[in-house]
C-alpha cells in the first residue's frame, strides 16, 4: 500500500484532498498489529493516544524515538512530513500498508505536543486553510469581521514564513523548498493582498497592515513578475488614499507608472482613487480621474480597453 500524501485525492472516493477529508476523521475500527492495519490512520485517532503509546508504536515500527533528539530534529526540518521522510531514510522502518502513514501523522501529533513553539508547515497550512474557511463563512452571510479575523490569521502565518525566506529567493516561486501546503504561496500571497483591502474597509487598521505587507513582499521578492509587483505597489498606494494620505498616495502612484509605463493598471488604480474614493475619505474628482486614465492612453499602454471602459463608465454617469 503506497503512502498517501496529505494533498493527494482521498482514498474514500469523495473527490476531496486527503487532508480535507478522511485525514481528520476518527477511525472506528480497533487498532491492528503492525503491518495488519485494515483502514487508514487519521490524525484524530493518533491524537487519542498518549505520548507514550505513540512513541511505543514508533519504536515497534523501527523508529528509535528519543525526545531530546526529536527536539533537535524539529529545528532542522520545515514539516513533520519531511522529518518522517528522514526517518524512513535513516532507519529500517518496518511499517507496511496502511501503517506507512502512521509515521508522519505521529510526527505531526508529537511535534504539536513536544515542540509547540516550533511552527511547522502543517500548522502554517492549517492557519491558511482556516483563513479561507473564515472568508467562506462571511460569503455565506457570516459577520463582516470574519475577513478581519482571516487577515490577522494570515498575517501571523506570513510572519512565520518570512523567517524561512532567504536572500537567494528573489521571487515568490523560489520559496517552494521551504513550504508545501494545500495552497501555492504564489496564489495565497495575492489573496492576502486583496483581502486586506476588504478587511481595511471594516477596520482601517488593516490598511496600515496592507501597506507594511506589500512593502515587505516587494522588498523580499524584487524579481517578481511585472503584474504581481504592479498589484502590490498599487495596493500600497491605495491604502494610503484609504487612510486619507492623498499626497503620499499620489507620490506612490507616480512612481508606479514611471516604473511600469506600459502597464494600464497603474493608471487605472490611480484614476480610480479619484473616480471612486475608498470609504469616501477623499473628495471625488472626476476630471482628475479622466486625466489620469488618459495619461495611460498617451503612454501607449499594452492593453487600452480597460482604460477605455473606465472612461466610458464616467461618461455614462454624466
Amino acid at each position: 500500500m503506497a503512502k498517501i500524501g496529505r494533498n493527494a485525492p482521498c482514498p474514500c472516493g469523495s473527490g476531496k484532498k486527503y487532508k480535507k477529508c478522511c485525514l481528520h476523521k476518527n477511525a472506528s475500527a480497533p487498532a491492528q498489529p503492525p503491518g495488519k492495519r485494515r483502514i487508514h490512520w487519521s490524525i484524530s485517532e493518533i491524537e487519542s493516544f498518549s505520548t507514550d503509546e505513540i512513541v511505543s508504536k514508533l519504536r515497534a515500527f523501527g523508529a528509535p524515538f528519543e525526545k531530546d533528539r526529536f527536539l533537535t530534529e524539529v529545528k532542522r526540518f520545515y514539516s513533520a512530513e519531511e522529518l518522517a521522510g528522514h526517518w524512513w531514510q535513516k532507519y529500517s522502518i518496518t511499517a507496511t500498508g496502511f501503517d506507512e502513514d502512521f509515521l508522519w501523522m505521529a510526527c505531526v501529533v508529537l511535534w504539536n505536543r513536544l515542540a509547540p513553539d516550533v511552527v511547522n508547515s502543517e500548522r502554517l497550512n492549517d492557519m491558511i486553510q482556516q483563513g479561507y474557511d473564515l472568508l467562506e463563512q462571511e460569503r455565506k452571510g457570516g459577520a463582516r469581521t470574519k475577513v478581519v479575523e482571516a487577515c490577522n490569521l494570515w498575517l501571523e502565518a506570513w510572519e512565520h514564513l518570512k523567517q524561512r525566506f532567504t536572500a537567494d529567493m528573489k521571487t515568490i516561486e523560489d520559496t517552494g523548498r521551504v513550504f508545501v501546503g494545500a495552497e501555492e504561496l504564489f496564489n495565497w500571497c495575492q489573496d492576502l493582498e486583496i483581502e486586506l483591502l476588504n478587511a481595511g474597509l471594516v477596520d482601517p487598521a488593516l490598511f496600515e497592515k496592507r501597506i507594511r505587507y506589500c512593502r515587505e513582499f516587494c522588498d523580499l521578492f524584487p524579481d517578481s513578475d511585472e503584474l504581481l509587483m504592479c498589484n502590490m505597489k498599487r495596493a500600497e498606494a491605495e491604502a494610503h488614499f484609504a487612510l486619507g494620505r492623498q499626497e503620499e498616495g499620489d507620490r506612490l502612484f507616480a512612481e508606479l507608472v514611471a516604473r511600469f509605463p506600459a502597464n494600464p493598471w497603474g493608471y487605472i488604480g490611480w484614476g480610480d482613487m479619484y473616480a471612486w474614493p475608498l470609504k469616501n475619505e477623499g473628495a471625488r474628482d472626476v476630471e482628475k480621474a479622466k486625466r489620469l486614465y488618459e495619461m495611460g492612453l498617451q503612454a501607449n499602454v499594452k492593453e487600452k480597453q480597460d482604460i477605455l471602459d473606465r472612461l466610458k463608465g464616467l461618461e455614462e454617469e454624466d
